[in-house]
């Protein structure tokens, strides 16, 4: 009963850790894909008070509104019509004022942490902007005529409740990152393939049953996430795209995985957590760049010999998979830190011998 007791804290503990070390990698990704264009702020003197900066209208570039308690933009926003950054975040908008889009001079605009359902339709008259931080809102659409913002390289509106996403996106031509994970997507506009400066992209936690096809023609994708959707099949054409570097496939129902996947030479980061994966393809070997590899809570037996092949690796999670051994050709993974194999079928023996064969590595039974 005691050694019961004790074998269930020690599968507590190892789980608590893995969900922790989950959580700074999301939340250290979501900091570095947020990080302020730093060039736009360093030049602007930053007003936060409204009665201040109404005194010069004509020479506030920053206005900074953010925690302020506000339900409504004051009619007065639109005085500044040399405003370049306007941080309207963390307050209680409903909605903005019709005739926002008159603040033709504005590049970056922070509106998360509020309330908006919906967006007028002058804001397609903010031609100069080039960054739109307008997450965690109650975003159910987008203006048909979103597209017409052609300076726009960065878009943020993720934990919205967006249902789909006007054709016109596809005509943003310096868009540069997308990001419209935790939304209700069911599906993504036909020519997304326009986007041709796109670079990262993020579908995650949406409603997608299949792969959008028109991705494969985006290819300068850097960074594609397309985690916690409906998907069973990721077709071969993904291998076009040779410049991903992360890749997360996370939380699908995938079982088969492409089986020339080693051809995505500048791949670093792969996410597979709970794909219901029973195998790896060969060609994994061929990953030359792959730092981090996530495959935790699939139904791995085997793990091909081919994986002491990726000399950069520094990382591999296959917690609770059924494997009982791995290859001996893990010896080869100098750069290996951390191997993570909680919860699967090693006897006491295959354990040292792994030990054996990775003897700098932190290893996690």
């Amino acid at each position: 009963m005691m050694n019961s007791s004790m074998r269930i804290k020690k599968m507590i503990f190892k789980l608590a850790v893995f969900i922790f070390v989950s959580l700074i990698i999301y939340i250290s990704l979501q900091a570095q894909e947020l990080s302020p264009n730093i060039e736009i702020e360093k030049n602007l003197t930053e007003y936060k008070n409204l009665a201040t900066a109404l005194q010069d209208p004509l020479k506030v570039q920053y206005l900074n509104l953010s925690k302020s308690k506000l339900k409504t933009l004051p009619p007065d926003i639109i005085k500044f019509k040399n405003l370049k950054k306007l941080d309207v975040s963390h307050n209680d908008l409903k909605e903005l004022p019709a005739n926002f889009g008159e603040l033709k001079n504005l590049e970056v605009l922070y509106i998360y942490n509020n309330q908006l359902t919906g967006l007028p339709n002058s804001f397609a008259g903010l031609t100069n902007l080039r960054e739109i931080f307008i997450y965690r809102n109650n975003l159910k659409s987008l203006p048909a005529n979103f597209g017409e913002l052609k300076s726009l390289t960065r878009f943020y509106a993720f934990h919205n409740l967006l249902t789909s996403l006007p054709e016109s996106i596809c005509d943003l031509p310096n868009i540069k990152v997308l990001d419209v994970h935790k939304n209700e997507l069911t599906a993504v506009p036909k020519n997304l393939n326009k986007m041709k400066s796109l670079r990262e992209l993020y579908l995650n936690i949406n409603k997608l049953p299949d792969f959008p096809s028109d991705i494969f023609q985006l290819t300068d994708l850097v960074v594609l996430d397309l985690s916690y959707n409906k998907l069973t099949v990721i077709p071969d054409s993904l291998l076009i795209l040779k410049k991903l570097e992360k890749l997360d496939l996370s939380y699908n129902h995938l079982a088969v995985f492409p089986e020339k996947i080693g051809e995505l030479k500048y791949l670093r980061d792969l996410g597979l957590y709970n794909c219901d994966l029973i195998t790896l393809p060969e060609s994994i070997g061929g990953l030359d760049s792959l730092h981090i590899l996530t495959a935790p809570f699939n139904k791995l037996k085997i793990i091909p010999s081919t994986i002491g092949d990726l000399n950069m690796l520094e990382g591999i999670d296959f917690t609770r998979n059924e494997l009982s051994s791995l290859p001996e050709t893990i010896s080869k993974l100098k750069n290996l830190k951390k191997l993570y194999v909680n919860q699967n079928y090693f006897s006491d023996a295959e354990k040292e011998k792994i030990r054996m064969l990775l003897p700098k590595a932190l290893i996690s039974f």
